[in-house]
């Protein structure tokens, strides 16, 4: 891990830090600290609570939302189906499909030789509710840079 001193910095770098150091302390001194308070903490609060890793993380990926989309337009089906109209293997689909099924998006159950997944919808839908719920009422406080004093240039 490197140290910065003055002589590893350039002259147009720490005019560069300078500015920013000062407009920092500038956005401070006029922040007038509405995050701080307790309502706000509240409801910070309340929506990290509800933001849940794994739910989010597999419906980051866009293979996990294709298969969504298949399992939402074709129903309950098995891996081969699901695989159908994909670039991935069969492995990477499973591997897929247990993410989705971790996170409580899909279940499986297997008929005979078969495994058949489907989407849980009504999880689903109450956790989408849920997020939504915690996090509408910061709406009015988390209004991108209102905080900011505005400039007049455009």
């Amino acid at each position: 891990m490197s140290t910065l001193n003055a002589a590893t910095i350039s002259p147009a770098a720490t005019s560069c830090l300078t500015i920013r150091a000062y407009v920092c302390t500038y956005t401070d001194m006029q922040n007038d600290n509405t995050r701080q308070t307790q309502e706000y903490r509240d409801m910070a609060e309340a929506a990290s609570a509800v933001l849940d890793t794994k739910f989010l993380k597999a419906l980051s990926d866009p293979t996990r939302v294709e298969i969504l989309k298949k399992l939402i337009n074709v129903g309950a089906c098995d891996i081969s189906t699901i695989a159908q109209g994909l670039s991935q293997d069969r492995s990477v689909i499973s591997r897929h499909l247990a993410t989705l099924e971790r996170a409580h998006i899909c279940a499986s159950t297997k008929q005979g030789r078969h495994v058949l997944y489907d989407l849980d919808g009504p999880y689903i839908v109450a956790k989408v509710q849920s997020i939504l719920d915690a996090i509408a009422a910061m709406a009015e406080l988390c209004q991108p840079f209102s905080d900011l004093p505005q400039s007049g240039a455009a």
